[in-house]
């Protein structure tokens, strides 16, 4: 009888087992398409780390956050915003390539660099107002629908954008005192140029201005 009864006992364990007692991972949070996310804590990181597209992404935090677990987000038909930040040094967004509004990385406290290594093409991009910038790398953009603006960056040092050939509206460099790197020699066209940074090469400006359509 007690031969019996652990014989039992090991078939419902099985039973168990296979009928539900292993624990049930809870389904993905669904990714939104018809709004922007904000992204404020290593939480709402891990709650859209699963998204390849989403409709708008907000970086606003004074919490030190590694955007490295967003490495699945290859597509963003809204905006892209960086800040306002406080806590954030780098914000690396390696899997990014089409942002379909704007790329605006603005008023950041400790942020000194910006890395998205295999964005191709975004609607506008601004990067105004950021007192730590050192670096922007954008190395596989090649167009920008909109303007460029990059303006009142104290420490701004390196604007990579090797591949950028076509700017459909003003390119700005402007209130930049640091910025004297930016490698843009792929630049056709530009809708008009503006530059006001000392620092800038001659050479370089007027490879740049060359962009812009003459009067």
């Amino acid at each position: 009888m007690p031969r019996s009864r652990n014989r039992l006992s090991a078939l419902l364990a099985i039973g168990g087992a296979a009928c539900g007692g292993a624990p049930v991972r809870a389904p993905a949070a669904s990714c939104p398409s018809d709004r922007a996310v904000v992204v404020a804590s290593r939480a709402d990181i891990a709650r859209i780390a699963h998204c390849a597209v989403l409709a708008g992404v907000t970086i606003r935090s004074a919490a030190e956050l590694d955007t490295s677990g967003l490495a699945a987000l290859a597509t963003i038909t809204g905006d892209l915003v960086i800040g306002p930040t406080v806590g954030i040094d780098t914000v690396s967004l390696g899997g990014l390539r089409t942002v379909g509004g704007n790329v605006r990385v603005v008023s950041n406290g400790l942020l000194q660099g910006v890395f998205l290594p295999r964005l191709e093409q975004a609607g506008r991009i601004e990067i105004e107002g950021n007192v730590a910038l050192t670096t922007v790398s954008l190395p596989r953009l090649a167009r920008v629908d909109g303007a460029v603006r990059v303006t009142d960056n104290a420490e701004l040092a390196l604007l990579d954008v090797p591949v950028l050939a076509v700017i459909d509206q003003a390119l700005v460099l402007a209130a930049d005192p640091k910025l004297e790197l930016v490698d843009a020699g792929a630049l056709q066209h530009a809708g008009s140029v503006a530059l006001d940074v000392p620092k800038l090469p001659a050479d370089v400006a007027a490879r740049l201005r060359a962009a812009a359509p003459r009067p």
